[in-house]
């Protein structure tokens, strides 16, 4: 089994990977309404990404007592809350993790842990095996095995399948037993960040998510899938659909015996500025039936699972507030559950919805018992139709009765602009979230090269305003 050492993951981090009826028997009983007491969470809870942590103080984490003490020093009072991850998870990296969260405890800024590229970090938590390994598809229609280096002069190492039940049950068990159990009473959350099917191929806003570079063929997916498709009678021809549908008939022929052609694959190669997003075709028939297999699947084994566990951990913590989804505007909404007829692909960036084409049904998601909220992550500006984007996550959010919250405060690499700050104030007071999200910490902190006085005065006055309940 090829290994990886902590410099390799480190390399790999860069590429940003993205992170049931279907389960086996004993998870088919439908998902039980959570029992678990939440902490409230007050108007204008301003929670902040992010914090890392490691065993050495490198690559932008800090590992001591006294780093975290000057750095939850500068920032308590200031913020809520933190986005909180650890860059690997073996017992000296969780050995300062928890020194790190200790600190923050006696500052009273609650730490939200982070599922940020978890899925390169499930190997810190052990070997993972042979039967665990995901696969995508070539254009071509040949099934391969997904990898985490994107050069082809590297041997793929092992990439874990999160939608394979026996994979998740060994992760969830680790994952429980060396981080959940370890953290217990010093965690205020779970933070799904951008969490989504693996998509292992380039990404552009207005070019849709092809199905076949999806992490979703794996030989338990397919007989997970079969099960669907005989217990719902999907039929194709007559006859009851076995093998995964591609949508063109030359492909079948590289499937080795495991695809079969399937019509009504009509999402839209690309999209252009000014299109109505009601207007975009949808997958017909077996299409959409796989869409939901992917989504429900994906929903009930990697995202319902962790929250159940991180939830059932902390049942009786003061401070614990439950599950967030922190989803990124373009592939968490899907556009087929856009109602607005006047919400258009945006001139600026065009921006896309292709939640489902990433395995997201945010609707589903929202409605999950295990969820707690959800916030929707824009990127700047607001006149890339953002507004529409927040509208949507807002309707689908407060409709399952959970927390919404926006990130409308996404400052990569720029201070904050003293032009956009009253326009993201004015749709905070319009859309009423619980919650607002901003990124990154350290343009906070003076000192930093894109640390801005007068806008954090603006933002810190803007916060004050709003958390007094004035609209």
């Amino acid at each position: 089994m090829p290994t990886i050492n902590r410099r390799r993951f480190l390399a790999n981090m860069g590429m940003g990977i993205a992170l049931s009826p279907f389960l086996n028997r004993e998870s088919l009983a439908a998902a039980p309404v959570s029992l678990t007491p939440r902490s409230p969470v007050p108007r204008g809870y301003l929670l902040v990404q992010d914090v890392s942590t490691y065993n050495q103080s490198k690559f932008g984490a800090i590992s001591t007592a006294g780093e975290a003490r000057q750095l939850f020093g500068q920032i308590a009072g200031r913020l809520d809350a933190v986005e909180f991850g650890s860059l690997y998870y073996d017992e000296n990296d969780l050995r300062a993790h928890e020194v790190v969260a200790r600190e923050a405890s006696t500052q009273r800024v609650d730490l939200w842990a982070s599922t940020f590229r978890m899925l390169a970090r499930v190997r810190s938590f052990g070997a993972i095996r042979q039967e665990f390994q995901a696969y995508v598809m070539e254009p071509s229609g040949r099934i391969v095995p997904a990898g985490l280096s994107e050069d082809a002069s590297v041997k793929p190492e092992l990439f874990f399948d999160i939608l394979n039940p026996e994979a998740m049950d060994w992760f969830l068990a680790e994952f429980r037993r060396k981080y959940l159990d370890r953290m217990k009473g010093l965690l205020a959350g779970l933070f799904f960040n951008e969490d989504c099917v693996p998509y292992l191929a380039k990404k552009q806003n207005w070019v849709r998510f092809d199905y076949w570079r999806n992490a979703t063929f794996s030989p338990r997916v397919l007989t997970l899938w079969r099960d669907y498709c005989r217990e719902r009678q999907v039929v194709q021809d007559g006859k009851l659909v076995d093998k995964f549908p591609v949508h063109e008939p030359g492909m079948v022929a590289n499937g080795a015996g495991l695809t079969q052609f399937i019509p009504g694959w009509n999402v839209p190669a690309e999209i252009k500025a000014g299109q109505r997003f009601i207007d975009l075709p949808r997958v017909q028939g077996v299409w959409r039936h796989w869409d939901d297999f992917i989504c429900d699947l994906f929903l009930k084994n990697w995202i319902g699972r962790l929250a159940a566990a991180a939830n059932e951990v902390n049942r009786g913590q003061p401070g614990w507030k439950g599950t967030l989804y922190f989803g990124l505007q373009y592939w968490s909404l899907p556009y087929e559950q856009v109602q607005d007829p006047g919400f258009t692909v945006p001139q600026i960036n065009v921006w896309g919805a292709w939640g489902r084409q990433r395995g997201v049904d945010l609707t589903k998601l929202a409605q999950h018992p295990e969820m707690d909220a959800i916030v929707c992550e824009t990127y700047p500006p607001l006149a890339a139709n953002q507004e529409q984007f927040v509208a949507e996550f807002s309707r689908i959010t407060h409709a399952a009765g959970k927390t919404f919250g926006v990130m409308l405060h996404r400052d990569d690499n720029w201070p904050l602009s003293l032009k956009e700050e009253p326009l993201r104030w004015a749709l905070i007071e319009k859309y009423q979230p619980t919650i607002i999200t901003r990124y990154p910490l350290q343009h906070m902190l003076p000192g930093d090269k894109l640390y801005s006085a007068e806008g954090e005065d603006f933002f810190v006055r803007g916060l004050a305003h709003y958390r007094q309940g004035h609209s």
